[in-house]
Protein backbone atom coordinates (compact mmCIF):
# COMPACT_ATOMS: atom_id res chain seq x y z
CA UNK A 1 0.00 0.00 0.00
CA UNK A 2 1.18 3.55 -1.18
CA UNK A 3 2.55 6.45 1.61
CA UNK A 4 -1.31 7.93 1.23
CA UNK A 5 -3.23 5.07 2.71
CA UNK A 6 -0.56 4.23 5.43
CA UNK A 7 -1.12 7.68 6.24
CA UNK A 8 -4.50 7.57 6.82
CA UNK A 9 -5.42 4.49 8.54
CA UNK A 10 -6.03 5.65 11.95
CA UNK A 11 -8.20 8.53 11.07
CA UNK A 12 -9.62 7.14 8.00
CA UNK A 13 -11.11 3.96 10.31
CA UNK A 14 -12.28 6.30 13.23
CA UNK A 15 -14.21 8.18 10.64
CA UNK A 16 -15.36 5.27 8.69
CA UNK A 17 -16.65 3.97 11.86
CA UNK A 18 -19.60 6.36 11.92
CA UNK A 19 -21.50 5.05 9.17
CA UNK A 20 -24.54 2.91 9.61
CA UNK A 21 -22.90 -0.57 8.70
CA UNK A 22 -24.09 -2.33 5.32
CA UNK A 23 -22.78 -4.42 2.82
CA UNK A 24 -20.35 -2.90 0.36
CA UNK A 25 -20.72 -2.97 -3.63
CA UNK A 26 -20.98 -5.90 -5.33
CA UNK A 27 -18.33 -7.33 -8.30
CA UNK A 28 -20.44 -7.38 -11.06
CA UNK A 29 -19.51 -4.29 -13.11
CA UNK A 30 -20.70 -4.27 -16.55
CA UNK A 31 -22.90 -6.93 -16.73
CA UNK A 32 -25.68 -4.51 -16.68
CA UNK A 33 -24.12 -1.31 -18.92
CA UNK A 34 -26.21 -1.31 -22.02
CA UNK A 35 -24.95 -1.80 -25.24
CA UNK A 36 -26.04 0.61 -28.57
CA UNK A 37 -29.47 1.27 -27.40
CA UNK A 38 -32.49 1.12 -29.03
CA UNK A 39 -34.09 4.46 -30.55
CA UNK A 40 -36.89 4.76 -28.01
CA UNK A 41 -35.22 3.06 -25.25
CA UNK A 42 -31.79 3.32 -24.62
CA UNK A 43 -29.51 6.14 -23.36
CA UNK A 44 -28.25 8.80 -25.48
CA UNK A 45 -30.52 7.52 -28.02
CA UNK A 46 -32.13 10.96 -29.10
CA UNK A 47 -30.17 12.60 -31.94
CA UNK A 48 -27.72 9.71 -32.56
CA UNK A 49 -26.55 9.43 -35.86
CA UNK A 50 -24.65 6.95 -37.62
CA UNK A 51 -21.54 8.26 -39.33
CA UNK A 52 -18.87 7.54 -41.66
CA UNK A 53 -16.20 5.46 -39.79
CA UNK A 54 -13.54 7.60 -41.35
CA UNK A 55 -15.33 10.98 -39.89
CA UNK A 56 -13.74 12.44 -36.69
CA UNK A 57 -16.43 14.12 -34.20
CA UNK A 58 -15.75 16.18 -31.83
CA UNK A 59 -17.60 17.90 -28.64
CA UNK A 60 -16.40 21.76 -28.41
CA UNK A 61 -16.96 24.20 -25.67
CA UNK A 62 -16.04 27.74 -26.75
CA UNK A 63 -15.13 29.84 -23.64
CA UNK A 64 -14.29 33.46 -22.87
CA UNK A 65 -11.54 34.93 -20.84
CA UNK A 66 -13.54 34.58 -17.45
CA UNK A 67 -14.47 31.02 -18.30
CA UNK A 68 -18.23 31.43 -19.43
CA UNK A 69 -19.49 29.15 -22.17
CA UNK A 70 -20.16 31.24 -25.27
CA UNK A 71 -23.21 30.27 -27.71
CA UNK A 72 -24.07 31.61 -31.01
CA UNK A 73 -21.01 30.54 -32.92
CA UNK A 74 -20.88 29.59 -36.34
CA UNK A 75 -18.92 26.80 -38.80
CA UNK A 76 -17.28 29.88 -40.20
CA UNK A 77 -15.99 30.52 -36.90
CA UNK A 78 -13.90 27.79 -36.34
CA UNK A 79 -10.90 25.90 -37.82
CA UNK A 80 -9.66 22.53 -36.61
CA UNK A 81 -6.21 21.27 -37.46
CA UNK A 82 -4.99 17.53 -37.63
CA UNK A 83 -1.30 17.06 -36.65
CA UNK A 84 -0.95 21.42 -37.71
CA UNK A 85 -2.93 20.61 -41.58
CA UNK A 86 -5.68 22.25 -41.79
CA UNK A 87 -8.91 19.72 -42.59
CA UNK A 88 -12.61 20.94 -43.55
CA UNK A 89 -15.26 21.00 -41.65
CA UNK A 90 -18.05 18.64 -43.18
CA UNK A 91 -20.89 18.97 -40.29
CA UNK A 92 -21.81 21.28 -37.87
CA UNK A 93 -24.46 21.44 -35.35
CA UNK A 94 -25.62 23.27 -32.31
CA UNK A 95 -27.58 20.62 -31.41
CA UNK A 96 -28.91 20.04 -27.79
CA UNK A 97 -29.53 16.15 -27.06
CA UNK A 98 -30.03 14.02 -23.74
CA UNK A 99 -26.73 13.92 -21.71
CA UNK A 100 -25.80 10.19 -20.85
CA UNK A 101 -23.51 10.62 -17.46
CA UNK A 102 -21.58 8.05 -15.27
CA UNK A 103 -21.00 9.45 -11.66
CA UNK A 104 -17.87 7.10 -10.35
CA UNK A 105 -17.46 7.84 -6.34
CA UNK A 106 -13.89 6.34 -5.09
CA UNK A 107 -15.32 4.17 -2.04
CA UNK A 108 -12.44 3.10 0.21
CA UNK A 109 -11.29 4.00 4.35
CA UNK A 110 -9.54 6.96 2.60
CA UNK A 111 -12.77 8.53 2.22
CA UNK A 112 -13.14 10.84 5.18
CA UNK A 113 -14.15 13.07 3.32
CA UNK A 114 -17.22 11.20 2.36
CA UNK A 115 -20.14 13.56 3.42
CA UNK A 116 -18.43 15.86 1.02
CA UNK A 117 -18.35 13.21 -1.68
CA UNK A 118 -22.40 12.58 -1.53
CA UNK A 119 -23.01 15.93 -1.37
CA UNK A 120 -21.46 16.53 -4.44
CA UNK A 121 -22.23 14.20 -6.51
CA UNK A 122 -26.14 14.47 -5.83
CA UNK A 123 -25.73 17.76 -5.97
CA UNK A 124 -24.79 16.91 -9.69
CA UNK A 125 -26.90 14.30 -10.48
CA UNK A 126 -30.16 17.04 -9.03
CA UNK A 127 -28.89 18.97 -11.69
CA UNK A 128 -29.41 16.83 -14.77
CA UNK A 129 -32.89 17.04 -16.81
CA UNK A 130 -35.86 14.76 -16.64
CA UNK A 131 -34.37 13.56 -20.22
CA UNK A 132 -30.73 13.03 -19.18
CA UNK A 133 -29.59 9.60 -18.51
CA UNK A 134 -27.27 8.81 -15.35
CA UNK A 135 -25.49 5.57 -13.80
CA UNK A 136 -23.34 5.20 -10.19
CA UNK A 137 -20.35 3.39 -10.51
CA UNK A 138 -18.67 2.77 -7.09
CA UNK A 139 -14.96 1.61 -7.00
CA UNK A 140 -11.96 -0.02 -4.45
CA UNK A 141 -9.92 -2.99 -5.96
CA UNK A 142 -12.47 -2.77 -8.38
CA UNK A 143 -15.00 -0.64 -10.29
CA UNK A 144 -18.65 -1.90 -9.75
CA UNK A 145 -21.93 -1.00 -11.22
CA UNK A 146 -24.31 0.65 -8.21
CA UNK A 147 -26.79 2.26 -10.23
CA UNK A 148 -27.91 1.28 -13.90
CA UNK A 149 -28.60 3.63 -16.36
CA UNK A 150 -32.05 5.42 -15.64
CA UNK A 151 -33.55 8.81 -15.98
CA UNK A 152 -34.94 8.59 -12.69
CA UNK A 153 -32.35 10.61 -9.77
CA UNK A 154 -34.12 9.24 -7.02
CA UNK A 155 -32.42 5.86 -7.97
CA UNK A 156 -29.22 7.02 -8.26
CA UNK A 157 -29.37 9.15 -4.89
CA UNK A 158 -30.64 5.90 -3.81
CA UNK A 159 -27.63 3.87 -4.54
CA UNK A 160 -25.19 6.77 -3.56
CA UNK A 161 -26.86 6.56 0.27
CA UNK A 162 -26.32 2.85 0.12
CA UNK A 163 -22.94 3.25 0.36
CA UNK A 164 -21.76 2.56 3.80
CA UNK A 165 -18.49 1.06 5.80
CA UNK A 166 -15.63 0.58 2.76
CA UNK A 167 -13.85 -2.33 3.94
CA UNK A 168 -10.33 -1.40 2.00
CA UNK A 169 -7.76 1.81 1.45
CA UNK A 170 -6.67 0.11 -1.69
CA UNK A 171 -7.62 1.88 -4.83
CA UNK A 172 -7.92 1.48 -8.57
CA UNK A 173 -8.49 4.83 -10.18
CA UNK A 174 -6.60 4.04 -13.37
CA UNK A 175 -8.83 0.57 -13.75
CA UNK A 176 -12.04 2.62 -13.09
CA UNK A 177 -11.09 5.27 -15.81
CA UNK A 178 -10.33 2.99 -18.45
CA UNK A 179 -13.49 0.12 -17.69
CA UNK A 180 -16.00 2.85 -17.51
CA UNK A 181 -14.71 4.12 -21.12
CA UNK A 182 -14.73 0.73 -22.27
CA UNK A 183 -18.87 0.65 -21.58
CA UNK A 184 -19.42 3.81 -22.82
CA UNK A 185 -18.09 2.79 -26.14
CA UNK A 186 -20.93 0.90 -26.66
CA UNK A 187 -23.53 3.87 -25.95
CA UNK A 188 -24.19 7.12 -28.79
CA UNK A 189 -24.75 10.53 -28.00
CA UNK A 190 -23.16 13.34 -25.93
CA UNK A 191 -21.53 11.33 -22.76
CA UNK A 192 -19.73 12.16 -19.55
CA UNK A 193 -17.87 11.21 -16.90
CA UNK A 194 -18.12 12.96 -13.61
CA UNK A 195 -15.27 11.59 -10.96
CA UNK A 196 -15.39 12.43 -7.64
CA UNK A 197 -11.47 11.11 -6.31
CA UNK A 198 -8.38 12.08 -5.47
CA UNK A 199 -6.95 10.20 -8.89
CA UNK A 200 -4.81 8.32 -6.13
CA UNK A 201 -3.82 4.92 -7.59
CA UNK A 202 -2.36 1.86 -6.17
CA UNK A 203 -3.64 -1.49 -7.49
CA UNK A 204 -4.71 -1.21 -10.94
CA UNK A 205 -4.16 -3.76 -13.40
CA UNK A 206 -3.73 -0.89 -16.05
CA UNK A 207 -1.08 1.90 -15.82
CA UNK A 208 -1.56 5.42 -16.03
CA UNK A 209 -0.72 5.65 -19.84
CA UNK A 210 -2.85 2.89 -20.69
CA UNK A 211 -6.00 4.64 -18.95
CA UNK A 212 -4.42 7.78 -20.46
CA UNK A 213 -4.44 6.24 -23.59
CA UNK A 214 -8.19 5.06 -23.94
CA UNK A 215 -9.48 8.22 -22.81
CA UNK A 216 -7.55 9.72 -25.70
CA UNK A 217 -9.31 7.72 -28.00
CA UNK A 218 -12.57 8.14 -26.38
CA UNK A 219 -15.29 10.31 -27.15
CA UNK A 220 -16.45 10.92 -23.35
CA UNK A 221 -15.42 13.87 -22.05
CA UNK A 222 -14.14 13.31 -18.27
CA UNK A 223 -14.97 15.80 -15.23
CA UNK A 224 -13.42 15.63 -12.40
CA UNK A 225 -14.00 17.11 -8.47
CA UNK A 226 -10.51 16.10 -7.03
CA UNK A 227 -10.90 15.47 -3.03
CA UNK A 228 -7.04 15.94 -2.01
CA UNK A 229 -7.42 19.98 -1.21
CA UNK A 230 -10.41 18.43 1.21
CA UNK A 231 -7.17 16.15 2.64
CA UNK A 232 -5.56 18.87 2.92
CA UNK A 233 -7.52 20.91 4.81
CA UNK A 234 -7.89 18.16 7.26
CA UNK A 235 -3.98 17.41 7.37
CA UNK A 236 -2.67 20.72 7.08
CA UNK A 237 0.50 19.26 7.96
CA UNK A 238 1.48 16.73 5.50
CA UNK A 239 5.09 14.38 5.46
CA UNK A 240 6.60 15.93 1.91
CA UNK A 241 6.20 12.67 0.11
CA UNK A 242 2.51 12.85 0.84
CA UNK A 243 2.62 15.92 -0.68
CA UNK A 244 4.53 15.20 -3.62
CA UNK A 245 1.50 12.18 -3.83
CA UNK A 246 -1.15 14.17 -3.82
CA UNK A 247 0.46 16.97 -6.56
CA UNK A 248 0.52 13.59 -9.11
CA UNK A 249 -2.85 12.59 -8.17
CA UNK A 250 -4.14 16.05 -9.05
CA UNK A 251 -2.22 15.87 -12.16
CA UNK A 252 -3.17 12.71 -13.78
CA UNK A 253 -6.84 13.34 -13.01
CA UNK A 254 -6.74 16.86 -14.73
CA UNK A 255 -4.65 15.01 -17.62
CA UNK A 256 -7.64 12.35 -18.25
CA UNK A 257 -9.58 15.60 -18.19
CA UNK A 258 -7.65 17.45 -20.94
CA UNK A 259 -7.63 14.61 -22.80
CA UNK A 260 -11.41 14.08 -23.45
CA UNK A 261 -12.36 17.86 -23.63
CA UNK A 262 -13.61 18.44 -20.02
CA UNK A 263 -12.21 20.06 -16.69
CA UNK A 264 -11.02 19.30 -13.38
CA UNK A 265 -11.74 21.24 -10.13
CA UNK A 266 -9.64 21.15 -7.07
CA UNK A 267 -12.31 22.54 -4.19
CA UNK A 268 -11.40 23.51 -1.21
CA UNK A 269 -14.75 24.14 0.64
CA UNK A 270 -18.46 23.01 0.34
CA UNK A 271 -19.58 25.82 -0.86
CA UNK A 272 -17.91 25.61 -3.99
CA UNK A 273 -19.61 22.67 -5.10
CA UNK A 274 -22.78 24.64 -6.13
CA UNK A 275 -20.60 27.09 -9.25
CA UNK A 276 -19.08 23.64 -10.17
CA UNK A 277 -22.42 21.86 -10.83
CA UNK A 278 -23.49 25.24 -13.23
CA UNK A 279 -19.79 25.46 -14.56
CA UNK A 280 -20.05 22.08 -15.81
CA UNK A 281 -24.05 22.10 -17.04
CA UNK A 282 -23.04 24.82 -18.69
CA UNK A 283 -20.27 23.26 -20.72
CA UNK A 284 -21.90 19.99 -21.66
CA UNK A 285 -25.06 21.98 -22.64
CA UNK A 286 -23.32 24.96 -24.60
CA UNK A 287 -21.46 22.28 -26.91
CA UNK A 288 -20.78 22.49 -30.89
CA UNK A 289 -20.19 19.53 -32.84
CA UNK A 290 -17.93 19.32 -35.50
CA UNK A 291 -17.02 16.75 -37.64
CA UNK A 292 -14.07 16.30 -39.85
CA UNK A 293 -12.64 13.66 -42.76
CA UNK A 294 -9.09 13.46 -42.07
CA UNK A 295 -7.19 14.43 -45.19
CA UNK A 296 -4.39 11.49 -43.69
CA UNK A 297 -6.09 8.30 -44.14
CA UNK A 298 -3.11 6.26 -43.53
CA UNK A 299 -4.32 3.14 -41.17
CA UNK A 300 -1.12 3.05 -38.80
CA UNK A 301 -2.66 3.10 -35.51
CA UNK A 302 -0.69 6.44 -34.52
CA UNK A 303 -2.02 9.32 -32.12
CA UNK A 304 -3.36 12.52 -34.03
CA UNK A 305 -3.14 15.70 -32.40
CA UNK A 306 -5.93 17.58 -32.91
CA UNK A 307 -6.86 21.37 -32.29
CA UNK A 308 -9.04 23.49 -32.90
CA UNK A 309 -9.33 27.38 -33.01
CA UNK A 310 -12.24 29.78 -32.61
CA UNK A 311 -12.40 33.23 -34.22
CA UNK A 312 -11.92 35.44 -31.03
CA UNK A 313 -15.10 38.14 -31.27
CA UNK A 314 -16.24 40.08 -29.40
CA UNK A 315 -19.37 38.68 -28.10
CA UNK A 316 -20.46 41.12 -25.28
CA UNK A 317 -20.12 44.11 -27.63
CA UNK A 318 -17.75 46.16 -25.56
CA UNK A 319 -15.43 46.94 -28.41
CA UNK A 320 -12.96 44.42 -27.56
CA UNK A 321 -12.72 40.79 -28.46
CA UNK A 322 -13.22 38.01 -25.51
CA UNK A 323 -10.54 35.87 -25.28
CA UNK A 324 -12.50 33.28 -27.07
CA UNK A 325 -10.96 29.79 -26.51
CA UNK A 326 -12.27 26.11 -27.68
CA UNK A 327 -11.83 23.21 -25.80
CA UNK A 328 -12.28 19.96 -26.96
CA UNK A 329 -10.53 16.21 -26.99
CA UNK A 330 -6.86 16.37 -27.48
CA UNK A 331 -6.72 14.32 -30.40
CA UNK A 332 -8.05 10.53 -31.83
CA UNK A 333 -5.53 6.75 -32.98
CA UNK A 334 -6.34 6.11 -36.13
CA UNK A 335 -7.78 3.57 -37.36
CA UNK A 336 -5.02 0.26 -37.75
CA UNK A 337 -4.70 -2.42 -40.47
Amino acid sequence: MKSWGRAITATGLLLVTTFVLAQGPNRDLGNQFPTTPSPSQGPGSAGAISLDVNLVNLDVVVIDKNGNPIGGMEKKHFKIFDDNVEQTITNFTTVEAPLTVVAVVEFTQLGNYMSNIYQSVGGFIASLRDNDWAALVAYDIHPTLITDFTKNKGQVIAGLNSLRNPTTSETGFFDAVYDTLQKLDKVDGKKAIFFVSPGIDSISRHTYGEALKKAQASDTMIYGISMTQLYRLYHPNLRSDLEIELLAADNQLTQFSLATGGTTFLPKFDTEYPAIYEAMNHQLRNQYTLAFIPTNQKKDGKFHKIRVVVEDLDVNHDGKPDGLKAHTRQGYYAPKS
